[in-house]
């Protein structure tokens, strides 16, 4: 059904049925129109340049030693029909206007013990990469000035030994995900808010939060994780495209109240804040362009994967 088709019905019913208080729609259709205007607006198919990133955040879920990194990345955007580039890299098996199936792959940075009461003594921890299978399902009517997106996600997480490029699995993670996205200033200003729950097994809270008897000491006894529930996070960020500039910024708050590894002696809060902005430069991009199938969310609140 078009959306000229549901103006049409709404006011027959309207004049019929409740007269006046009709008066507000015009203008909510209004920002239909601009919402669907930006949804089937072309873009082009590949941009490269370059980008710069600065984050704070805990050095990992749990800790109370927080850094504060900023990087150069390159700048590489591509919207294939089957592979997408945009932070994290994405193969996509199935897309529609209200759903997506992909394979996703993202990273997670080097965690040092150096510098942590709750480390002290014990190896760093390898940088990760993580790599499933993820489905985007459109919760919200089209045509309305905003979109709401549930995601479900599972991957393998391996780690990276970059020395010696020894790589291991470590386990696997479930994310589930509800995405709520409102454009304000069309594509120069965009609203993101985020819901997301996680569940870990076994092998991926072992990783993080246990405790080998031989690093063991009075004040941190050997522990050994479990798996299930690994943390609840809200985030809201902003993001925007201005001529040749690509920018976000973001803010997250994590709570690991209730995980199964929260009695590790290596969890020393379970608040956790984070804030992370990223800025780009595009200088060349192709004549080709795309037109988006779908409004299903970006990787705002993702470390751009080409940065690690």
């Amino acid at each position: 059904m078009t959306l000229q088709r549901v103006r049409k019905d709404v006011g027959a019913f309207c004049r019929k049925d409740v007269g006046a208080f009709c008066i507000l729609l015009p203008m909510t259709f209004a920002a239909a129109d601009a919402v669907a205007s930006k949804d089937d607006k072309a873009l082009p198919l590949w941009e490269v340049g370059i980008g710069g990133a600065l984050y704070n955040q805990p050095n990992y879920p749990g800790s109370d030693v927080r850094s504060t990194t900023s990087f150069p990345f390159p700048y590489l955007v591509y919207r294939g029909e089957r592979l997408r580039i945009d932070r994290s890299l994405q193969g996509i098996l199935f897309e529609s206007q209200r759903l997506k199936l992909d394979v996703t792959a993202g990273a997670n940075p080097l965690v040092k013990s150096e510098g942590s009461d709750a480390r002290e003594g014990m190896p760093d921890l390898n940088p990760t990469v993580s790599v499933g299978p993820r489905l985007n399902l459109m919760l919200s009517p089209r045509g309305l000035p905003y979109n709401v997106w549930g995601r479900l996600a599972v991957r393998a997480v391996f780690s990276v030994d970059t020395s010696g490029w020894d790589i291991r699995q470590q386990g696997w993670v479930l994310d589930t995900s509800v995405r709520y996205q409102r454009p304000l200033l069309g594509e120069k200003l965009r609203l993101s808010l985020e819901a997301d729950i996680s569940f870990a097994d076994q092998a991926y809270a072992a990783y993080y939060y246990d405790v080998a008897p031989a690093f063991a000491t009075p004040a941190r006894p050997a522990y050994s994780a479990g798996s299930g529930y690994a943390g609840a996070n809200l985030a809201a960020g902003l993001d925007g495209r201005w001529g040749r500039w690509r920018w976000s910024v973001y803010g997250a708050y994590e709570n690991l109240d209730g995980t199964v590894f929260a009695n590790s002696p290596l969890v020393e809060s379970k608040n956790d804040f984070s804030v992370g902005f990223t800025i780009g430069w595009v200088f060349w991009q192709s004549k080709r362009t795309v037109t988006p199938k779908n409004t299903s969310p970006g990787n705002e609140f993702e470390t751009p994967f080409f940065g690690l």
